[in-house]
């Protein structure tokens, strides 16, 4: 009975890993993380980028079905704080939707014709939005229309143009992201015009 116990407790023994297979382990592991960092990050970036174009694009199509349900001028503006249409084409702080009935570019909180009914605050993205559109705001008016408000906006981060991404927004008021249009493809984004968009 006892030479059973003493062959079992030597087989346990002889099961394990040694320190030399498991520095080896180590290393081989070390290597393959060196290796594949870079695209983590790219891959990191990438969805978050991708995620900053889905919100605006969202908040845009919501802005324009609320102008068409309320019968009303609908403005999607950039915003520090919730309460103000900011002077300018940077929309890295944040952005927001409310009814303007008065064309003041302020939502009223005692006028329920007036309500703000959207904010998104951006303090922590990495990612700069631009507008080129000289109004710095988006109005869709009661038919759902933007004309005179259509433009584009541009998605950068610290990778530059090759990696930027767009959303169109037309006269018509639709919204659609932009693509490559050139032949053959340069792996930039085009802005509605054919021209490579830049950071």
């Amino acid at each position: 009975m006892s030479k059973g116990r003493s062959k079992r407790s030597t087989d346990r023994r002889q099961r394990g890993f040694s320190l030399i297979e498991l520095m080896i382990v180590l290393a081989v592991l070390a290597v393959l993380l060196l290796v594949a960092a870079p695209g983590f990050q790219d891959l990191i970036r990438n969805n978050r980028m991708v995620s900053e174009v889905y919100a605006l694009r969202a908040t845009l199509n919501n802005a324009r079905s609320e102008s068409l349900a309320r019968r009303a001028p609908v403005v999607v503006c950039p915003t520090a704080n919730g309460t103000a249409c900011a002077a300018t084409d940077a929309w890295d702080q944040g952005y927001m939707t409310f009814v303007d009935t008065d064309d003041n570019n302020t939502p009223d909180p005692n006028d329920p014709a007036e309500e703000r009914i959207q904010w998104e605050s951006r303090q922590q993205a990495n990612i700069d939005i631009d507008f080129n559109n000289a109004g710095r705001r988006i109005r869709f008016d009661p038919r759902g229309t933007a004309l005179g408000f259509q433009g584009l906006f541009t998605f950068c981060d610290e990778r530059g143009a090759e990696d930027a991404r767009g959303l169109i927004v037309n006269a018509v008021g639709s919204v659609s992201s932009a693509v490559d249009t050139d032949t053959p493809e340069d792996g930039t984004v085009d802005d509605g015009g054919g021209n490579n968009v830049s950071c």
